[in-house]
């Protein structure tokens, strides 16, 4: 029988490698990747079959549960959550989580939802599983290791929404829907009511495409949509922070105050 791929995802560097030495004396375990955000975790589950994933809650910019949004449902792995706080329970089992290991668990406790882990996975039918590699090989020769996506070519004065492909669907997102926009290494994160969208683009192009009447890039890091700004706190250092209808609040940096200076003046 073929070893567990595994990936143990958390943005604390003792906490993955915690887990991970537990899992070192488990031959039926073969450990993937350490993935130190959730930006990780969807690359390496888009390009590997993973079958099982220790999952941290909060961590930045992209948290474990958008971590599960974020992935074909047949691609998922099963799910066992790490995590320091326990008001995340009942999500987590509303997710079909295998178990919730609260921090600082013991190794008795590990082990026994590793345990158990691995016995679903064994159990797992062998047809089925055949069905789902076949799938995940041809995933992976359309999709390479990249997210695709395509963003129609047309001047920013025409356009009004992006097309974006990932986990296997095509979004067609209005401009006007577009909350704000966040850089993270190599990706941006486009914040829309109820979700996100992850994009393989850099923050320098995706504000070439963007209309400049309603899009204004607050950081090297940021681009808010000016019509969903609730508020702007001035602070002391001169920078500012704006608060958006989301409820997310944006900082702007010292270097892009102008680009909110003519909304206060």
């Amino acid at each position: 029988m073929r070893k567990i791929n595994t990936i143990i995802v958390d943005d604390e560097y003792e906490a993955r490698e915690g887990v991970d030495l537990l899992l070192q004396a488990d031959q039926d375990i073969d450990v993937i990747c350490l993935c130190k955000n959730g930006i990780e975790a969807i690359d390496t589950i888009n390009e590997f079959s993973i079958d099982l994933m220790f999952l941290d809650i909060q961590m930045p910019i992209v948290d474990g549960f958008e971590v599960l949004r974020s992935v074909e449902q047949n691609r998922l792995p099963k799910v066992i959550f790490t995590t320091a706080y326990n008001q995340y329970a009942l999500k987590a089992f509303e997710v079909h989580a295998l178990d919730y290991l609260l921090k600082p668990f013991t190794d008795a406790r590990f082990f026994e939802a590793l345990e158990q882990a691995k016995n679903i996975i064994r159990n797992l039918n062998d047809q089925r599983d055949q069905q789902e590699l076949i799938k995940i090989i041809s995933d992976r020769n359309l999709n390479q290791v990249e997210h695709p996506e395509l963003i129609q070519n047309i001047s920013n004065k025409e356009m009004n929404r992006l097309i974006v492909k990932e986990a296997g669907q095509v979004y067609f997102i209005n401009l006007g829907d577009i909350h704000w926009i966040e850089a993270y290494d190599y990706y941006v994160k486009i914040h829309v009511p109820g979700r996100f969208h992850l994009l393989r683009k850099s923050m320098k192009k995706l504000e070439e495409l963007l209309p400049k009447a309603h899009f204004t890039r607050v950081h090297k890091s940021s681009i808010i949509n000016i019509q969903y700004i609730k508020n702007i706190k001035i602070l002391g250092n001169g920078e500012y922070e704006v608060l958006l209808e989301s409820g997310d609040i944006v900082k702007v940096s010292r270097g892009f105050r102008n680009s909110i200076n003519h909304l206060i003046s």
